[in-house]
């Protein structure tokens, strides 16, 4: 199961997770595949992301650069609210931290002699 942003979900994938409104009720049942009418609907409930059949992928594989780009589109529509500006600095903040963590506990490429 892996987690997709909506704006990146695709016509075929499979729900692995139910979709719920929100009030907790079930709009869609896992096992649902996704056409574009359903993305559409998913988009005006303001809904972020689904969670598909499939393996997750490896965010260490990103660069910089390229969670830097994923973290702007996620909050592309509050980019006026400064409550919501603070939130996506501190998720940068704290992504920028574990990626320098998972470099730090990289096995060096050289090996002990």
């Amino acid at each position: 199961m892996k987690r997709v942003p909506l704006d990146e979900a695709e016509p075929g994938m499979v729900l692995a997770k139910p979709v719920t409104n929100q009030t907790g009720v079930t709009v869609l049942p896992a096992g649902t595949e996704l056409d574009q009418e359903l993305l559409k609907r998913l988009d005006r409930m303001n809904l972020t992301a689904v969670y598909v059949e499939g393996a997750a992928s490896a965010a260490e594989a990103k660069s910089p650069a390229d969670l830097e780009q994923d973290l702007n589109q996620r909050f592309r529509k509050v980019a006026g609210d400064p409550t919501q500006v603070m939130i996506r600095e501190a998720v940068r903040r704290h992504v920028q931290t574990a990626q320098q963590a998972v470099h730090a506990e990289a096995p060096s490429a050289g090996g002990a002699a």
